[in-house]
């Protein structure tokens, strides 16, 4: 009776048993054994101490030992509010140490959660454990560890042995000693190797950027290695040296500003010392742009002497930037580059600029004078549902005809063996079925053997507009242009040309030909001023043409392949007279079924012709880079014209046969052909044969072009040949001949070594230019390519 009314008593009401002078229990179950000394405390328990508190479901006390064994959703909470978790656990009264058994779950006063297991807690001084240990902090980086020493008043986590850590951006570190304040939350750690797996870091998927150093600290502002080494290199086979580093008595990064300092720094290509700087800075590889110095360049040229090329980036905001690139001489004054770039909404604007004082000694060939450019793009596009338009306005000009070409100038928007400027304003609109194109542009030329070296056309406006689109009628669609020619100082011309396109394609018959009715008419009106080929007087001219083209669609399987045959048929009628044809394009396979063969607005083909020729197709049915296509073709005129330039062979009776072959053998080999056949049938007038074989280890062009008669006077080849080996190596050569002066007009030679992280070759190149300023360069040069930083070029050596 007396026990039942004691469970009941216990079971709603919590019982308090002083043990010691600074410990006590509560719990809603208490029970006694007073010959052995021991005290079973069930439900709810909760221990207080000097120095902490813990709570669990069972605690059984020894008052002998002064041992307290805790079991069942333990916690320990101590005065500084670090928290302990655990299954099971025993405290030493006596001596004051805390241990637990199992897995256990420690979280900091500074939200840095702690799995280990089997701690010890000794006088609220430590924690310690030797078992593997997961600490992961507010960021969500995790240290793993095989051992740790938590001092509670420092704050401060200590390990030795195997550490790792994993960082938010999946980044990894190893350490042989590490510590970690809490608090101030810095790491400090030795022996280090820094495994930077973020994606935003890497260029190519297989580099494997890593740092090793002799120590580490990382704080909230920056993450600082002393004794270090840097690459961005995969690794090489049996742990051989990267294609290249960093080496730096200390590197720095500054989170905030996202900036990687060097201090001491040797950069070294396969383990070779190539530069160093006693201070290097660029931006770590997440920042897109940023403000400071690009990789500089070095070069040798006959024309220049040494120059050293500095460049300089500025951020200016979001949406603009400018670089200022410095080259200095060591004969020559300097030159000044700048580039200037901005975004606008549909809108871009790049302005490039130069500068230079010219020559510091003159000659006969070097005149004295100060040498400049300006050119600038700006791209304006307005769209909405029913149409689209776009300004484009273009400026181009030099002060000197040789100053592109002697400092060899590239950028976005200059190309140093450019012999003409274009100054221009653009505006083209395109509606549903019409379009509206209004120009004015200025030509300048850069070659000396022009007398005058403008032309302006101003100003140039076209309209395009579909009229008739019907299955009954046909198409019809009409072209305007008005345009405005100066040259030559004092030659104008004023034309307004009206053509219409007609085509009516709805003609086919049982037997299988396909027919359409053509239809080209051309309302031409000019004003002309000291243009010899043209009247005085303002002159309207009217021309049209019919024409009628056929062709039958043949086909046959034989084997494992199809073969399409079509023959084609045009016969086209213009009465009237034209003005005499100085020019002309050259005739191809497509171009003499056209309805328009001169392929000039102002001017128009009459008489009457018919053409006749073929196309020819296989394609193999097993192997889709497997094909033939041919088609070849001529023209037969009813008369001879010899308004017609003689170019185009149309001023003949039967024009040049015109033909193109194009077979491919597989996918590694193409040959493309083109002709002009003489009409006797036995000479070619004109002549380009291709060849391109493609591999996984070695790429081959071939060109050959021979023009004659009356196409003109050239024959050339050009070759170009690149050799791969084991996807690294690279030969390359590329040359043109002309065949006509037995000279060679420029050739290049180079080797390139290419892997994730570097390119680096010797580049040999051959210039020649038929000017007495610009002296021919042969010069050999070693480039170099450091991923992701850029280009590092050695002093070309001339001859």
């Amino acid at each position: 009776m007396k026990n039942r009314l004691f469970v009941f008593f216990t079971a709603f009401f919590f019982c308090t048993a002083s043990l010691a002078e600074n410990v006590s229990i509560e719990a809603k179950n208490i029970t006694l054994d007073k010959d052995q000394e021991i005290s079973i405390f069930e439900n709810d328990v909760t221990v207080k101490t000097k120095d902490k508190i813990i709570k669990s479901e069972y605690v059984r006390y020894n008052k002998k030992k002064g041992i307290l064994i805790i079991k069942e959703n333990i916690s320990v909470r101590d005065n500084q509010n670090n928290l302990i978790k655990a299954e099971y656990a025993n405290y030493d009264e006596i001596n004051k140490i805390f241990k637990t058994q199992g897995p256990t779950e420690i979280l900091t006063a500074e939200k840095y959660l702690i799995e280990t297991s089997d701690i010890v807690l000794v006088k609220q001084n430590f924690i310690k454990s030797e078992k593997n240990t997961t600490i992961i902090d507010q960021d969500n980086n995790k240290i793993l560890l095989g051992n740790f020493d938590y001092l509670i008043k420092e704050n401060i986590f200590k390990s030795i042995g195997l550490i790792k850590v994993k960082d938010n951006n999946n980044n990894s570190y190893e350490f042989s000693q590490i510590y970690i304040d809490t608090k101030k939350k810095e790491i400090l750690g030795t022996d280090i190797k820094a495994f930077l797996n973020n994606p935003d870091f890497k260029i190519n998927k297989k580099n494997e950027p890593r740092i090793y150093a002799n120590t580490l600290k990382i704080d909230n502002k920056n993450t600082s290695f002393d004794k270090s080494i840097f690459t961005y290199c995969n690794y090489r086979e049996n742990e051989k040296c990267p294609p290249w580093t960093i080496q730096a008595s200390k590197m720095l990064h500054d989170n905030k500003k996202k900036t990687i300092y060097y201090n001491n720094a040797v950069i070294k290509v396969y383990n070779i010392p190539i530069f160093f700087f006693p201070r290097l800075s660029h931006p770590d590889p997440t920042v897109d742009r940023r403000s400071g110095f690009l990789i500089p360049n070095v070069s040798n040229t006959k024309n220049l002497g040494l120059g050293v090329t500095i460049p300089y980036f500025f951020a200016v905001d979001d949406d603009k930037d400018f670089t200022l690139t410095n080259r200095f001489y060591n004969r020559e004054n300097p030159l000044l580059l700048g580039e200037y770039r901005q975004a606008f909404k549909n809108s871009n604007l790049i302005l490039d600029l130069g500068f230079t004082e010219g020559y510091k000694t003159n000659s006969t060939t070097k005149k004295k004078g100060a040498k400049s450019h300006f050119f600038s793009k700006f791209t304006k596009n307005f769209s909405n549902e029913n149409s689209d338009t776009t300004i484009d306005i273009k400026i181009q000009n030099v002060s000197d005809d040789k100053y592109l070409k002697l400092y060899k100038i590239n950028t976005d928007l200059v190309e140093f063996d450019k012999n003409e400027l274009e100054s221009s304003f653009n505006l083209s609109r395109n509606y549903e079925n019409s379009f509206l194109g209004i120009n004015a542009s200025i030509y300048e030329t850069l070659q000396s053997d022009y007398d005058d070296k403008y032309e302006y056309i101003f100003p140039e406006v076209t309209l395009d507009k579909n009229l008739l689109a019907s299955n009954n009628y046909g198409y019809l669609d009409l072209t305007t242009n008005f345009k405005a020619h100066n040259f030559d100082t004092n030659k104008t011309t004023k034309f307004l040309t009206n053509e219409f396109n007609w085509t009516y394609d709805n003609l086919q018959f049982d037997s299988g030909l396909n027919g359409k009715i053509l239809g080209h008419f051309r309302n031409i009106n000019y004003d002309v001023k000291n243009v010899e080929e043209y009247k005085k007087n303002t002159t309207n001219e009217f021309f049209g043409a019919i024409g009628y083209l056929a062709k039958i669609d043949f086909f046959k399987k034989l084997n494992n392949s199809s073969h399409f045959l079509k023959p084609k048929f045009l016969l086209r009628y213009a009465p009237g007279q034209m003005r005499k044809e100085e020019g002309g394009t050259k005739l191809n396979s497509s171009s003499i079924f056209s309805m328009d063969r001169l392929n000039n607005l102002n001017n128009f083909e009459t008489g009457l012709s018919s053409t006749i020729g073929f196309e020819y197709k296989i394609k193999d049915d097993n192997n889709e880079n497997k094909t033939f296509d041919f088609s070849i073709g001529q023209i037969i005129n009813e008369k001879e014209n010899k308004k017609i330039g003689s170019t185009t062979s149309l001023d003949e009776k039967l024009s040049d046969v015109a033909g193109q072959l194009s077979v491919g053998i597989n996918k590694n080999l193409k040959l493309n052909h083109s002709f002009l056949l003489d009409q006797n049938y036995q000479d070619l007038n004109y002549n380009e044969l291709g060849i391109s074989l493609t591999s996984d280890f070695i790429k081959f062009d071939l060109d050959y072009l021979q023009e004659k008669k009356h196409i003109g006077n050239n024959e050339y080849v050009k070759a170009k040949f690149n050799l791969i080996k084991n996807g690294n190596d690279t030969f390359s050569f590329e040359t043109k001949r002309n065949l006509i002066t037995s000279s060679s007009e420029y050739y290049d030679l180079s080797y390139e070594y290419m892997n994730d992280c570097l390119r680096a070759g010797l580049v040999y190149r051959r210039e020649f230019y038929n000017d007495s300023e610009l002296e021919p360069e042969n010069s050999l040069m070693f480039k170099i390519t450091l991923v992701p930083f850029g280009n590092l070029n050695s002093p070309s050596f001339n001859k």
